[in-house]
């Protein structure tokens, strides 16, 4: 029989799913649907530093740099998504009939604004979500296609990606990485 540590687990505070990928310009503009896949994981990363004194305790710590990376996999191509998500590391043409993304050149890279929803239902059936959103944020590498064999049970093509947040210095200090709220709803 097992022995449990906590004597119960409060539903409406768990996280149950994935999460609705979107990006968009700038962390005020509308937010684009990146399309159907899942995200990973998501890091909140940061770098300590310490001076230390030989005979004494360490008199100062802090953080000397922080970011946050989130991976996730997609399943869905489009090109003008790709283009916005690479912040003009690509570019993007559409017709009618034919979607391309075009690279190569380019040296600079501009920051966008990602926003990760996972949306659930609580036990008394009201919607909860939980909403990361990232302020300013380059993907880690160019696009990338892992393609599958035609006869693998899941064929479908995935294409990873990770990103880096690091802080908004034209917002509040202790507010410039990303934010991350839940509604709070009765169980």
């Amino acid at each position: 029989m097992p022995i449990y540590q906590n004597s119960s687990v409060s539903n409406v505070k768990l996280i149950i799913g994935n999460c609705k990928m979107e990006v968009a310009t700038t962390s005020g503009a509308t937010f684009v649907n990146m399309g159907a896949g899942i995200v990973n994981n998501a890091v909140h990363e940061i770098e300590k530093y310490d001076v230390e004194a030989g005979n004494a305790p360490d008199p100062i710590e802090g953080v000397s740099e922080e970011h946050i990376k989130v991976s996730f996999e997609m399943i869905e191509y489009d090109s003008s998504v790709l283009s916005v998500m690479h912040g003009g590391l690509i570019a993007s043409t559409t017709t009618s009939s034919v979607q391309t993304i075009h690279a190569g050149g380019n040296a600079n890279i501009t920051e966008r604004a990602y926003r990760f929803t996972n949306t659930r239902y609580s036990p008394s059936g009201l919607t909860v979500q939980t909403v990361l959103t990232i302020y300013k944020a380059t993907m880690d590498a160019g696009p990338s296609f892992n393609f599958k064999s035609d006869n693998d049970a899941d064929p479908i093509a995935i294409m990873p990606g990770a990103i880096t947040g690091k802080p908004d210095s034209t917002k509040t200090v202790g507010q410039q990485l990303y934010s991350l709220t839940r509604d709070v709803a009765a169980s």
